[in-house]
């Protein structure tokens, strides 16, 4: 688990208290520390600070199971066999707002439990249910991220390549995605985004295949210098044939050409 990761669990339980326990002194100051350090864990806590400032309200029944079905419903599109060719499809404009409502729905429940239901419910169920509530924000931000990867705009998918990047774990769904835009994106920034999001991934053997499979692809020497430099970091020997051929052929740049050379003479390679 990443440093990251392990703020996103900590969080709620240091906004409803929970870490001021003397024995979670160290867990404590180490979000504390972390958060001092990390601008994008901060900002997650200031959203959890402004969400509790909210005024609290019922969440009425029905509100809660409409939710659960319109993400029910929109997991099992993404598993149905085609997915991604109706991404495609003239629908996947109406995703962004659809998978922004989801995650504000989402948000919002996530905050009343941690504001309300915390403060009436004992302790066990109320962590059940925020770990509950932070399983379906999860999937909802996958959804989102998906959505943006899809969008007219270049800027939308370089913001839908960050905000998957910073999603934990490892969905296929997320992987596939971005190994397409790298493959078919026409915007050179988007596939080198995508290039920097792989490589956190790279631990994966479907990345690093993937990565290998989609150089060929690229026209722009930044992406593919980019790409030479995920090979040496990942010391994957799978991808030495491409290099060695990449040194040899003079259709690349002459700048690709010597940075696939001073790769094969790095430790690990040479």
């Amino acid at each position: 688990m990443s440093a990251c990761e392990r703020a996103e669990t900590l969080l709620p339980e240091f906004f409803q208290g929970d870490l001021e326990a003397p024995e979670r002194a160290e867990e404590r100051q180490w979000l504390r520390q972390h958060l001092a350090a990390c601008g994008e864990c901060a900002g997650a806590a200031e959203m959890w600070q402004r969400l509790g400032g909210l005024p609290a309200a019922a969440a009425r029944p029905q509100q809660r199971q409409r939710f659960e079905e319109m993400l029910a419903g929109y997991q099992a599109a993404l598993a149905r066999p085609g997915w991604w060719e109706r991404l495609l499809g003239g629908a996947r404009l109406a995703w962004a707002p659809v998978a922004a409502a989801l995650l504000l729905a989402a948000g919002a429940g996530l905050g009343w439990v941690a504001r309300g239901a915390g403060r009436a419910a004992p302790a066990a169920a109320t962590s059940a249910q925020v770990a509950a509530l932070q399983r379906e924000v999860e999937a909802t931000r996958q959804l989102a991220a998906l959505s943006l990867l899809q969008q007219q705009s270049a800027n939308d998918r370089l913001q839908g390549v960050s905000y998957s990047s910073r999603l934990p774990g490892n969905d296929p769904r997320i992987e596939q995605a971005l190994l397409h835009s790298l493959e078919y994106d026409p915007s050179s920034e988007v596939r080198l985004a995508a290039v920097d999001a792989l490589a956190r991934r790279a631990a994966q053997p479907g990345i690093r295949s993937g990565l290998v499979a989609a150089f060929p692809h690229q026209t722009s020497p930044l992406v593919q210098v980019a790409m030479l430099d995920t090979f040496v970091e990942t010391h994957d020997q799978n991808a030495r044939p491409l290099l060695e051929a990449v040194s040899r052929d003079p259709a690349y740049n002459p700048q690709v050409r010597q940075h696939a050379i001073w790769a094969l003479q790095q430790p690990g390679w040479n």
